[in-house]
């Protein structure tokens, strides 16, 4: 799980690592998510404050793919 605000930096270059390695991964905000980067748009996207159940919901939809 990446956040997608780091105290004012984004977590795009760890995405891009990720993505290069076949890694899943999903991003979290507590932003509206509508300045996502192209090439990460199909990525998931938890909004802040997110459930337990969410969580689960969309690890297990990322790691069953």
């Amino acid at each position: 799980m990446l956040d997608m605000n780091l105290n004012g930096s984004n977590s795009y270059a760890v995405a891009e690592a990720l993505g290069t390695h076949g890694v899943p991964f999903v991003f979290s905000t507590g932003y509206s998510g509508h300045d996502m980067r192209d090439g990460y748009r199909d990525h998931p996207v938890l909004k802040k404050p997110f459930t337990e159940k969410e969580l689960a919901e969309v690890l297990t939809r990322l790691l069953s793919r």
